[in-house]
């Protein structure tokens, strides 16, 4: 073993194919999305009716991500990543088949969407064991981070670009740019060799699929470091809805209209964007103090906005609430990667994105409960508070010590 440090996963031919497969993949996501939603208000006229089918949808994903977990830890990742784009590809077309001749109707607009969002969570376990089975260890977090900078720019860009193209070519057209880039997709992933992986006692065998979800729940819970990881990972889904919530009424309370009110909902997002940026391209050596101070800085943002009295200062704050937060995610991520063995790490993905999926509406309804009987200051201070009482956990010396010891062996070029 030489101390030379392994080189950017960009160099990794293996990865490059399966960045630019995450690329068409999250540009095909506003090509489904904006024209059938449009086409909904369309022949509606209902924004309910909107938020009904994005509820069918998510629904449809926290059913899917623990058995799409099982599928990917005993069937070929590879494989079951194309085939749920042949899937996607051909229920675009058949629904811009549909639109173009007159017969799509809203009652079949549930069911394929319903379709849709299965699969897509179907592959979410798969596509995430991808990246640490592809690249070393050591370069999981600009891995991470390149793949999450990839995923937020195509999806913003493809929402734009899916808008433009349903008010040029219609509809019908933009859901058929959306199966041709799922083709570039199968196309591009059928260049990554199907990575192997070495069995353990709990992949071996036919087991029942819930035995496949008892063994990914026994790994999580089994780890102090990973249950923890996981536990904050929950946290931050939960807090952050109702933040998202309050912007609204937080820019009516800085007194500026709509324009400013999208500003604040993009500063997070900006900040996102550097922090992944920053994240790609160095190497973090202790990932313990990034999180600790990630955390800390999320914390201290939000809690600020209760003091925040200009729009200025309620952008920075927001902006380094992204940053902190894309910091997180990554170290989070890459906690997870080097704590799971390789043989259940679909299971474990697949569980741990159904139970986040599950605490979303659960963090909606508390933000209408806050909302409804307190002011938004003290708001922005409960949720600083929760996430502070996260960051001062990091500080338990079980958890420290448990990043100097993954349990998963590097993996190969």
């Amino acid at each position: 073993m030489t101390g030379t440090a392994p080189a950017h996963p960009i160099r990794n031919a293996r990865f490059r194919a399966i960045l630019l497969t995450r690329l068409f993949s999250a540009l095909t996501g506003g090509f489904y999305n904006v024209p059938i939603m449009w086409w909904v208000l369309e022949e509606t006229g209902s924004g309910a009716m909107i938020a009904s089918v994005g509820l069918v949808s998510a629904l449809a994903g926290l059913i899917a991500a623990p058995i799409g977990g099982v599928l990917a830890d005993r069937w070929r990742k590879r494989l079951l990543i194309q085939a749920t784009y042949v899937v996607d590809a051909l229920l675009l077309v058949l629904m811009a088949a549909l639109v173009l001749s007159g017969q799509l109707q809203v009652a079949y607009v549930f069911p394929l969407l319903a379709v849709t969002s299965f699969v897509a969570a179907l592959r979410g376990p798969a596509s995430s064991v991808l990246v640490p089975l592809t690249i070393p260890r050591e370069v999981y977090q600009q891995g991470n981070a390149m793949m999450s900078l990839t995923g937020s720019l195509a999806s913003l860009s493809g929402y734009a670009l899916a808008g433009a193209a349903t008010g040029f070519v219609g509809v019908h057209g933009a859901l058929l740019i959306g199966a041709g880039l799922l083709v570039g997709a199968i196309v591009t992933l059928a260049t990554v060799p199907e990575p192997t992986v070495a069995p353990t006692a709990t992949a071996e065998g036919e087991a029942p699929p819930s035995e496949g979800l008892r063994a990914g729940l026994r790994v999580i819970w089994s780890n102090p470091l990973l249950f923890w990881t996981f536990a904050v990972s929950l946290l931050l889904n939960f807090v952050l809805i109702p933040l998202e919530v309050t912007l609204a009424p937080f820019a009516r309370s800085l007194g500026v209209g709509a324009r400013e009110f999208g500003f604040l909902s993009a500063s997070i997002s900006v900040g996102q964007l550097v922090g992944m940026l920053l994240l790609s391209t160095y190497r973090v050596p202790r990932p313990w103090l990034a999180l600790v101070g990630g955390t800390f800085g999320i914390a201290a943002a939000i809690a600020g906005l209760s003091v925040a009295a200009t729009l200025e200062q309620a952008l920075a704050l927001l902006a380094l609430a992204g940053l902190s937060a894309a910091v997180m995610n990554v170290q989070l991520s890459v906690v997870a990667q080097l704590h799971i063995p390789h043989a259940v790490m679909g299971r474990a993905f697949g569980v741990m994105t159904s139970v986040s999926s599950a605490v979303q509406p659960l963090g909606y309804a508390g933000a209408a409960a806050l909302l409804a009987w307190l002011p938004l200051q003290s708001i922005f201070l409960i949720i600083g508070g929760l996430l502070a009482l996260a960051a001062a956990a990091w500080l338990h010396p079980t958890l420290k010590v448990g990043f100097e010891k993954p349990m998963v062996s590097p993996a190969t070029d």
